[in-house]
């Protein structure tokens, strides 16, 4: 935008102007311009998707650069799908500030509703036949709300709450402009088809994210060169000029690509300079712009990185800068192709208010100027940019106003795929009108999948006694539920090659943990992969979103960093020494543990490992053997104990051969059971550890539907410490929640599972 505006400025203001037919651009004639859009009020400055029950702030802007305009008159509709909210038909400036407000009664002012048709009548100057309620307005460019007293931009407007249910779509095209120059007859503009989906809003994606679809602009970066200005690019629609940085330039309508802001006429890679900047030439664009340079790998993603010098640095990286156009119109564009069905993707970018003193009130006096009227306290950045995001013709989100700040900030939404789709065309929509701000960089355009994480057990290097089965599982946990197909792979060769171990399957239907979506799945590795010869085999699982996903490379995933490592040993040499019992209590933060042994002919060393999750062990001590033929006690004191801790040993000969003990569980509760692992979900049986803290005893394994129906029930005897359980023949029962208890004369406990497709 013009910061400064002179007579010369003014001339080229009125001459610049050309016809654009992008589907969203609405500029009619050389010195009148016309623009709809809308802001989401309820998702403030955050910005989000339109969501039920969110308030919309329907806009339709008029632009006179010169001359006098009568008949000018704004009409439309309530838009289907929502409701009027009473009392805001109203005047706005560019800014978005109230300038004129009305009643909705008709007759009494220039705006109204009547039923669900909206009326306001645009002009407001006193000695120039103001508008009424029975006369259309008369706007010349001098008329306030102006732009430095050259321009006249107002916005007429209303809100409505938004009544539509989720996944439908909201129009908020249509609606008219009419006005009339000199004695032509009245002319009458409409406002071009427009759609909102009413979609949930996600935010950006907590989990991993995956490769950048984004093809062109080198993955969204803009790339990096030597040169200032890196040259036009063809995402950027004709509606805007490509320009080089200069004092005055990119002006209105025009945008650069550079990796530094500073004007090529003052070159410099510092933002010290004053503002407005005195000097002459100024090294600010208007004065005023900031020096910076891009985004891309910056060491801190908001501050994002320095005013490259081109002269000392050969590489430096390239960021989109627009000055935003009066009317609402694509500021970038892209068809996305490579997409995966029915996924969740990332859609965001990285954008910068660039201009701190960029305002002009609504009497024309700019933000530098005496008597300026800021849009609030403390901040003369006048418009703020504000984008929305279309896909494939329709809005899914809006960046809401960005404050200037000197930093960059993420936007962005999370987007789904349909069920077979794999391209998508992806518009950037300047949504606030210019002059007197909306001056913004955009770099780091981001369309990445929203993938799961992995977490593999008993651990990633699990041992497993020569020729002997052993389970492996993967807990997969995502924000999305549809990562809910999967198969086992084997690698025999480092991981160059991978085989399928198992057949497709799913969908699986996981649970919700509070924090992500959750589901188990388990892989018994027979006794034929597990011989010394397959010592180093390397397993994983891959998961995707749907059936066909899954044999798709580009649309499956995988946790590449974290691979089962199978270490096969051999046990076929039995140890003499016999462990004839493990036993502990804990006192406190004290665990005392104590064994007894017979038959030690050699010496052995015994290992302590201790656990918090059962699965995961640490050393925690060791003691030698006494080498006594007959029996032999020991006692160790653990110091430091904090909630429920696991301990075994491990037993160990002097060739390095060892064996463990059995685990056992210290909790200071004595004679209560508690789940060590369930296997969930589960399909053909139904398997889980208990652990038990008392005596040997007796209790009862229920499966219960959630009517309350006992399903299944099993007597079981207890032993003390670890107890595997097993419900055969779960095949036959229905796909869905269902609750394992057990129960015994101290404890009752339970915990949900899920019963899957199969």
């Amino acid at each position: 935008m013009i910061k400064f505006l002179h007579e010369a400025s003014i001339k080229y203001l009125i001459t610049l102007f050309v016809l654009c037919t992008n589907e969203r651009s609405i500029v009619l004639a050389q010195n009148i311009d016309f623009g709809k859009s809308y802001i989401n009020v309820t998702k403030g400055l955050n910005g989000g998707t339109v969501e039920t029950g969110d308030t919309l702030e329907i806009r339709a802007s008029l632009v006179v650069r010169s001359g006098r305009y009568d008949s000018c008159r704004y009409q439309d509709v309530v838009p289907a799908g929502t409701a009027y909210i009473t009392g805001t038909v109203r005047v706005l400036t560019n800014e978005g500030k109230i300038y004129k407000q009305f009643t909705d009664a008709a007759g009494d002012d220039p705006g109204w509703i009547s039923g669900a048709n909206i009326t306001i009548n645009l002009g407001y100057n006193q000695t120039d036949q103001p508008a009424t309620s029975f006369r259309r307005g008369r706007v010349r460019n001098t008329h306030k709300p102006s732009f430095f007293g050259g321009t006249c931009i107002m916005i007429a407007s209303f809100r409505v709450r938004v009544t539509a249910a989720t996944g439908t779509n909201i129009s908020t095209g249509g609606g008219n402009m009419t006005y009339r120059s000199g004695t032509s007859p009245v002319q009458t503009f409409t406002f071009p088809a427009n759609l909102i989906r009413v979609f949930s809003n996600y935010g950006i994606c907590s989990n991993t994210i995956g490769v950048n679809a984004i093809g062109t602009e080198t993955n969204g970066t803009f790339g990096s060169g030597r040169p200032r200005n890196r040259g036009a690019s063809a995402n950027v629609p004709v509606g805007y000029t490509y320009q080089f940085f200069t004092t005055n330039q990119p002006n209105d309508y025009n945008y650069g690509i550079a990796n530094n802001t500073s004007t090529l006429t003052n070159y410099t890679t510092s933002n010290a300079w004053p503002k407005p900047d005195p000097s002459t030439p100024t090294h600010r664009v208007f004065g005023v712009w900031d020096i910076i340079g891009d985004h891309t790998g910056a060491a801190s993603p908001t501050a994002g990185n320095a005013a490259a010098d081109t002269v000392a640095n050969g590489n430096a990286g390239y960021m989109l800068i627009v000055n935003a156009a009066y009317r609402i119109d694509s500021a970038f564009q892209q068809t996305i192709s490579g997409l995966c069905p029915n996924t969740y993707y990332e859609i965001s970018c990285w954008i910068r208010n660039i201009c701190s003193k960029c305002g002009c009130d609504s009497n024309g006096v700019g933000a530098s100027g005496a008597g300026y009227i800021p849009t609030a306290a403390g901040d003369s950045a006048g418009v703020r940019p504000n984008l929305t995001f279309e896909v494939d013709g329709i809005d899914y989100y809006t960046t809401g106003n960005i404050l200037y700040t000197g930093n960059w900030i993420k936007k962005g939404f999370t987007y789904l795929t349909g069920p077979f789709q794999t391209s998508f065309t992806l518009k950037f929509f300047n949504n606030a009108p210019g002059g007197g701000g909306n001056d913004w960089a955009l770099d780091d355009i981001s369309v990445s999948t929203c993938s799961p994480n992995m977490v593999y057990a008993p651990s990633n290097n699990p041992k497993v006694c020569d020729s002997n089965s052993i389970q492996i599982q993967d807990t997969i946990r995502s924000f999305f539920n549809n990562y809910v197909y999967y198969k086992w792979q084997r690698s025999t060769d480092g991981g160059g090659t991978w085989t399928d171990v198992t057949a497709p399957a799913g969908p699986v239907v996981p649970f919700w943990n509070g924090s992500a979506w959750e589901y188990v799945s388990t892989y018994n590795i027979p006794p034929s992969a597990t011989t010394l010869a397959d010592n180093g085999d390397m397993y994983r699982l891959i998961v995707a979103t749907t059936l066909g996903n899954l044999t798709n490379p580009d649309c499956s995933f995988t946790d590449n960093t974290s691979i089962i490592t199978l270490e096969v040993i051999d046990c076929q040499i039995p140890l003499a020494v016999k462990l004839i019992s493990f036993k502990g209590e804990k006192n406190g933060s004290t665990a005392i543990l104590k064994w007894a042994t017979e038959n030690e002919e050699e010496t052995y060393i015994y290992e302590i490992e201790k656990s918090v999750d059962g699965a995961h062990f640490t050393k925690t001590g060791q003691q030698f053997s006494y080498n006594h033929p007959g029996s032999n006690h020991y006692t160790f004191t653990d110091l430091h104990v904090a909630g429920k801790t696991y301990y075994r040993i491990k037993i160990i000969n002097n060739q390095g051969q060892y064996y463990y003990s059995k685990t056992i569980l210290l909790n200071g509760e004595n004679g209560k059971i508690s789940f060590l692992t369930v296997i969930n979900p589960f399909a053909e049986k139904l398997e889980f550890s208990l652990f038990n803290n008392g005596n040997d005893a007796g209790a009862i394994a229920l499966l219960i539907d959630l009517s309350g129906r006992v399903i299944l029930r099993k007597n079981i005897m207890l032993q003390r410490g670890e107890n595997r359980v097993v419900f055969e023949n779960t095949n036959t029962l229905v796909a869905g929640i269902y609750f394992l208890s057990i129960k015994n004369n101290l404890t009752s406990i339970q915990q949900k599972v899920y019963k899957q497709y199969r």
